[in-house]
């Protein structure tokens, strides 16, 4: 077992020095999944997510050249209408909701986890699908046919107008919200799995459990080792620790990550923070 946890951290680290064109999104969400389900066997997940795959390739073989919304129908037909994917919407913050096994298990989930689902159906069909950066509720764009149009995995696929954006970006920011390019701007395989992440993170810090708190945030340095934030994040999760002289690894490599590549704001942070560290060790 320990050997099996080994080998899901050397690919997890793997991935955090390969380019995103080259990640499998769902492959490495299952990976995260079994560091919280030792023993588990992946291989029936993966003959599940082949199984998605393969019915909407079918389903979209009987459509000769569909417009956008097909696509986006059959999509959805296939992940939430036959499947039985929805939002957990009574449960919400259940952890489970966050880890794609259970996902998979439960066929229910948070909004990113299902977006993943939909993400590794279009990648295998060679859709051009895509997350999007948006606040509190993840969403997908799909392009075809020099159409396109966003779908919420979490509402079983059902497309969004820009009225209906505005509406769900208002419930998560309050009604002065408004829908700028950055909320709309499509986001890569890494930065959607460390959003899945920081769902476990930030329950597990509301929830004073600082020791998982921690494991998250490893998990998160090996998928992506160059982020000076979480070298920040883990240095504050070791202070609380007591492991000072960790910490200080943590805050030194924060500060040089940022400084090369010029987040001054972090990396004076990260300054800070290793002056207030000395001050408590002298």
């Amino acid at each position: 077992m320990a050997g099996q946890e080994k080998q899901w951290e050397r690919e997890l680290r793997a991935a955090g020095e390969t380019p995103d064109a080259g990640l499998d999104i769902a492959h490495l969400a299952l990976l995260l999944a079994a560091c919280d389900r030792p023993g588990v066997s992946l291989d029936p997940y993966h003959a599940h997510l082949d199984e998605l795959a393969d019915a909407a390739r079918k389903a979209l073989d009987e459509n000769a050249h569909p417009p956008c919304s097909v696509v986006a129908g059959i999509l959805s037909g296939v992940i939430s209408g036959r499947f039985r994917y929805l939002g957990d919407a009574e449960t919400y913050d259940d952890p489970k909701n966050a880890n794609l096994a259970h996902v998979i298990d439960r066929r229910k989930g948070l909004p990113v986890t299902l977006g993943i689902l939909y993400l590794h159906v279009g990648a295998k069909l060679g859709l051009d699908l895509a997350g999007l950066n948006f606040p509190g509720h993840f969403v997908l764009r799909l392009r075809a046919g020099g159409e396109a149009v966003v779908i919420d995995p979490f509402n079983g696929g059902q497309p969004l107008s820009s009225a209906g954006l505005l509406s769900l970006l208002r419930g998560v920011e309050g009604p002065e919200a408004r829908l700028t390019p950055d909320a709309c701007a499509e986001v890569g395989p890494r930065d959607i799995l460390l959003r899945l992440e920081n769902n476990i993170l930030s329950r597990a810090i509301r929830g004073g459990d600082f020791a998982r708190a921690r494991e998250v945030v490893t998990r998160m340095i090996w998928l992506a080792p160059h982020r000076a934030g979480l070298r920040f994040e883990l240095g504050r999760l070791e202070v609380h620790a007591g492991h000072m002289g960790a910490a200080a690894d943590a805050f030194e490599t924060c500060k040089d990550l940022a400084a090369d590549i010029g987040e001054t704001r972090i990396a004076g942070m990260a300054e800070e923070a290793l002056r207030r560290l000395r001050t408590r060790l002298n």
